[in-house]
Formats: structure tokens, sequence, C-alpha cells
């Protein structure tokens, strides 16, 4: 009986974790853990020491165990790595610093990001490559910290850090701005408004 609920169980987890080449979740930890050609991983729960994206692989990030720097392995994840043409979510969880660059893309929407460092030339790609959505946001120019209100109402403090002979981090980031349940409400009676006026 024990054994059919062991195959039981793991036959759901496989089913609902399908079409990830791995999975992370509570009280799973890696050391270092590269992606690469095209392949995925979702995450929610765990931790790691460093997580490198490659090639045309991807990431799904919504969440992890707390991240204490001072304990190995400790949860969260320490170093996250996105390049080639990789693609990251990260909705949730901890990380001490990501690192994009190449024509990388992500899309930050929620979480604990303690570093946010790029690596992406002027001039190679048009548009930002980095998304982070949010209902609010504001720019230091002199400490470079980067502050806001993420969607889910928490805040949120990440240290943008420049390298040297590429674009300034900002500069590689656009802002997607959730508004407001209220600001919403009052659009839409404004849009009445201005349909009943014009009849």
């Amino acid at each position: 009986m024990k054994r059919f609920v062991l195959i039981m169980s793991l036959a759901m987890s496989i089913s609902a974790f399908a079409g990830y080449t791995y999975t992370i979740t509570d009280g799973m930890d890696f050391g270092g853990l590269t992606l690469t050609g095209t392949q995925s991983l979702l995450m929610t729960g765990g931790g790691g020491d460093s997580l490198s994206l490659l090639g045309s692989s991807s990431a799904v990030i919504q969440g992890t165990a707390p991240y204490d720097q001072t304990v190995y392995p400790s949860g969260g994840i320490r170093d996250l790595s996105v390049g080639g043409y990789a693609h990251l979510d990260f909705s949730g969880g901890e990380v001490y610093e990501i690192s994009i660059g190449s024509y990388a893309t992500a899309v930050l929407s929620g979480g604990t990001i303690q570093r946010l460092k790029t690596s992406q030339l002027v001039g190679l790609q048009v548009d930002p490559y980095i998304e982070i959505i949010c209902k609010d946001w504001d720019y230091n120019t002199v400490t470079k910290m980067l502050t806001g209100i993420w969607a889910n109402d928490t805040t949120f403090a990440i240290q943008l850090v420049d390298v040297a002979n590429y674009t300034p981090t900002i500069d590689d980031i656009t802002f997607t701005i959730i508004p407001e349940p209220a600001t919403m409400l009052l659009l839409g009676a404004g849009g009445l408004f201005l349909r009943r006026k014009q009849k």
C-alpha cells in the first residue's frame, strides 16, 4: 500500500509539472545548476547556490525558501545568471543577485531581489529587455537604488549594478504599471460618463 501511495504521489507531481525539464520544490536544494538548449525549470520552493540559463532555456521562479547568505545551502538563490537567448520569469522567492546579458530577457513581478546587474551593449537591442511589473517605482540616481511596490502590495528595494562599457542597468528596464483597483474604477466611470455625454 505504501508503495502504491508513493507511486501515485510521484505520478501526480510529474503531471503537475509536465513540460519542465527540472522542478525544484520545498526542501529541495542544489549547488549549481545550468540549463542549456531549450531546457526549462519551474521553482516553487527550495533553493540553490547558482542557477545559470544559457541558450534558449527558460525558468519560472514562483517561490523559494528564505535566502540566508550565512548558511550554505540556505534556500533562495545566491546567483541567478541569464544569458544567450534565455528567458526568466521571476514572481516570487528570494535571490541575492540576478545578472542578465546577451539577448536574454526577464520579467520581474514579485519576490525579493537584492541586486540586479546587466551587460547589454548599447544599440544591440532597441527595446529594454527587462520588464518590471509593479504598481509604483522610484530610482535614486546617486545610490542606484530602485524601490517600489509589486502588484501584490509588497515593497521592493533593488540595488542596480552597472558594468563598465555596457548600458546602465536602469536603461535596460521597462516598467509596466498595474493601476490600483480604485484608479481602474474611476477610469471605467469616466469612460461611461464620456460615452453618455456623446449620445
